[in-house]
């Protein structure tokens, strides 16, 4: 399988580096939905409870998207006496890239969305209205959206709408990845739930799937890449045990793949899923960093469903542990 193994020249100074010619362009699509008389369990784009929860994963999602642009020479507002200053080119941190631009792109169908939560990013998105009979196809919308758009962009991300991207350097390290990979594989990154333990702050989602339904699709496998990043850390790339994220980024050359071989509207648990991640498992193997190299892609999962299990699971533990110190 590919490796992304760079050559040693490639992890220099920055001032060394060849410069880009221009910006990264990310074009973004969320399909976004809630409906207040929907029910209180299954998806979370069709779940009801607790609109505050819903409201606060829609605004740091979309701010989360927004918040990766940036450009290589920025502006500092001086306020003694009000003008506009120049920052100059960065230093730190170590990139390629020419700044990012951002094309984010929400798509609704109806009444049924967070009107205030998208009124108050108004002019920093393009809201697609879509006529559907079923909310659930929505996500389909927004991936053929992508595929089929007649502009071409550097990276394209199909994003479900309670996910937030923390990472400044999200789009550099998918970009590094998917050009040292010659655009062969599909890179994912680990979602994961904040939970309230102080000591085990972070549940990751997306653990290791029934291995049976997994071989319809690819077999894991670790280590099947590594590489040094620009930052010149050494990062490893499993064949992941469960290709879920919630979301998938394809390069310019496969998007054109994809667009030439067709995607699958079913295949993958269900359609929410068969969108996120059977559109590229189909076509390629999907990859994520390494257990142990874990930190270097994520993603917030932030309207939390998972942590319930794990509240459970840990009740369970403790009523075993007693039950068997009663029989002792």
């Amino acid at each position: 399988m590919t490796s992304a193994e760079p050559a040693a020249s490639d992890v220099t100074p920055a001032a060394s580096r060849p410069a880009a010619t221009r910006p990264v362009l990310l074009r973004v699509a969320i399909p976004h939905h809630y409906s207040r008389g929907a029910k209180a369990t299954g998806y979370g784009s069709t779940r009801s409870d607790q609109a505050v929860h819903r409201v606060l994963a829609l605004s740091r999602c979309l701010g989360g998207v927004l918040g990766l642009a940036r450009g290589e020479v920025e502006q500092m507002l001086e306020v003694t006496r009000p003008q506009l200053l120049s920052t100059g080119r960065p230093s730190y941190p170590a990139t390629r890239l020419a700044g990012i631009q951002v094309e984010l792109h929400v798509f609704v169908s109806g009444d049924n969305r967070l009107a205030d939560v998208l009124e108050a990013f108004r002019g920093r998105l393009t809201l697609h209205e879509v006529e559907l009979e079923d909310s659930l196809h929505l996500p389909r919308a927004a991936r053929d959206f992508l595929l089929q758009h007649e502009q071409p962009a550097d990276l394209h991300c199909y994003l479900e709408d309670d996910l937030v991207i923390h990472d400044p350097l999200f789009v550099d390290k998918v970009s590094w990845f998917l050009n040292r990979t010659a655009h062969q594989l599909a890179l994912m990154p680990h979602r994961y739930e904040c939970t309230d333990d102080p000591a085990m702050p972070r549940l990751y989602v997306d653990g290791p799937i029934a291995p049976d339904f997994l071989r319809r699709f690819q077999t894991p496998q670790p280590r099947v890449a590594t590489g040094r990043f620009w930052d010149g850390n050494e990062v490893s790339f499993d064949v992941a045990s469960n290709p879920h994220s919630g979301l998938f980024l394809l390069s310019e050359p496969q998007r054109q793949r994809l667009r030439g071989r067709g995607v699958a509207d079913e295949g993958f648990v269900g359609p929410l899923e068969t969108v996120a991640t059977y559109t590229v498992l189909q076509h390629m193997p999907v990859v994520k960093p390494s257990w142990d190299c874990r930190q270097f892609l994520l993603v917030e999962h932030a309207h939390r469903s998972y942590v319930a299990w794990r509240d459970l699971l840990l009740r369970r533990g403790d009523a075993a542990a007693q039950g068997a110190g009663e029989r002792t």
